[in-house]
């Protein structure tokens, strides 16, 4: 079964505007006319019982059939009878004829109050009525008739359910034209989204004012469309920057396949093609591995926590690139102690990246150097080298994918450009930074780290 709620927000809006005001007024209505008719009732209560009161005032002063006609009237019907029955008198609720009232000078009586709440009233049907014995062995009987009283309530219900529902009608138009006002932004944005999706990506909402709901929600909705804006132009700018280096190796390896297959070399020039297609192929897988990195660096790389010796980290490391760099010189210095919590192999990879930036920005003859020392509650390694430095507006683009701050990209000058913003996402994912503060001649990175429990001595 199909639902009957409306589908848009509008209307939604409007129906539980309609509902809200239809439960009020109901319940409002109620209460009016149970109020109306409970006091209308005790009113016609009080006129039977402040006539008995009268009566008494008025009996032995008027015959019986005047006595009937003083407490007729506003809908009373009167008998009064003799205690044997034989004698009685009876006046209608018809007004009596002119002149028939009290004497000229005659004050009504007052009627006895303290008496009037313990004349019982009864109930026959829609009638009201009292009976109450009179000095004199009289016995009096009043009736009144509530079928007005009911009639009177149902014409005010009919009024109500009327102007109820013309009401309801008139609150449904300026709800309906209210809501569509004050959600037009909502529109406006539907109409954006859906030239951005058919292509228009400058489109922006604009939102004249800030600080109301919609307001903020469109300034919200404009800096998501630019982030969204920035991430496609940076996707696309790293997969051509990913493409381009990626056409390299690959190029250099098919060349290779193509003069092995054209030509017959002898075995030295096929020894150095093999070499170069490993070169070619080493490069390529290096630069794959990188992008996975990077890539899962974006999503949340798993780490390891263990106690690490930044010290003893950086050593190792150091051994490593002394190896592939004989004609450079290497220094380590730092503080016993220096340790921190995270994974040893991620945190590898960090001073690894930094010595081998170092290692390709410095000369034949130069130092690179480590320093590892304790500042506070953190812990510094800082990888600084003797080459020419980096220029003071290149220095956020090293950090950026594909970055090296060199123009000619040249694979002399470096690797793809992905090792320092994959050491800064692994700095970032300890808990820390990575961050370049050489002033000098030479380049300086300083890694800084939340410091972490000391090793237990057995493990030092």
């Amino acid at each position: 079964m199909r639902s009957l709620r409306p589908a848009s927000l509008r209307g939604r809006v409007t129906l539980g505007v309609l509902a809200l005001l239809a439960v009020i007024l109901a319940g409002l209505f109620t209460a009016v006319d149970v109020a109306l008719s409970a006091r209308l009732h005790a009113d016609a209560r009080t006129r039977l019982t402040d006539r008995v009161a009268l009566a008494e005032q008025l009996q032995g002063t008027l015959s019986m059939q005047r006595l009937a006609d003083r407490l007729r009237g506003d809908g009373v019907v009167v008998r009064l009878c003799a205690a044997d029955g034989a004698t009685c008198a009876s006046a209608a609720s018809d007004p009596p004829p002119p002149g028939a009232g009290r004497p000229r000078g005659e004050r009504p009586p007052r009627p006895d109050t303290a008496r009037t709440d313990s004349v019982p009233v009864e109930t026959a049907g829609s009638v009201l009525f009292v009976r109450s014995s009179l000095p004199g062995n009289q016995t009096l009987t009043l009736s009144l008739d509530t079928t007005q009283i009911t009639e009177a309530v149902n014409r005010l219900i009919v009024l109500e359910v009327a102007g109820g529902a013309l009401a309801l009608l008139l609150a449904g138009l300026a709800a309906a034209r209210i809501s569509r006002t004050a959600l037009q932004p909502l529109e406006d944005m539907t109409a954006v989204a859906r030239q951005i999706a058919a292509g228009d990506r400058g489109q922006r909402l604009d939102a004249p004012r800030s600080d109301t709901e919609l307001g903020r929600t469109a300034a919200a909705f404009d800096a998501m469309l630019d982030e969204l804006e920035a991430a496609e132009v940076r996707m696309r700018s790293f997969l051509s920057d990913a493409s381009h280096e990626l056409r390299t190796p690959l190029a250099g390896m098919q060349a290779n396949a193509e003069l092995l297959l054209r030509e017959n070399p002898g075995r030295e020039q096929r020894e150095r093609i093999a070499v170069a297609m490993v070169r070619e192929s080493r490069r390529a897988a290096r630069l794959v591995d990188d992008l996975l990195t990077m890539a899962r660096l974006g999503r949340g790389m798993p780490l390891v926590a263990e106690p690490v010796d930044l010290l003893a980290l950086a050593e190792a490391e150091v051994e490593r690139a002394r190896a592939l760099s004989p004609g450079l010189t290497f220094e380590v210095r730092g503080e016993a102690g220096a340790h921190v919590d995270g994974d040893p192999v991620r945190l590898g990879q960090v001073v690894t990246n930094l010595l081998d930036n170092a290692r390709h920005a410095t000369p034949d003859g130069g130092v690179v150097s480590v320093h590892v020392h304790r500042s506070g509650a953190r812990v510094r390694l800082e990888v600084g080298d003797t080459g020419p430095g980096v220029a003071p507006d290149e220095r956020a683009l090293i950090f950026e994918r594909f970055g090296r701050g060199d123009a000619s990209r040249s694979r002399h000058t470096g690797g793809a450009g992905l090792g320092l913003p994959i050491a800064r996402g692994l700095a970032e994912a300890h808990g820390g930074q990575l961050t370049y503060v050489g002033t000098g001649p030479g380049a300086t990175f300083r890694l800084d780290l939340p410091a972490g429990a000391a090793l237990p001595a057995s493990q030092v």
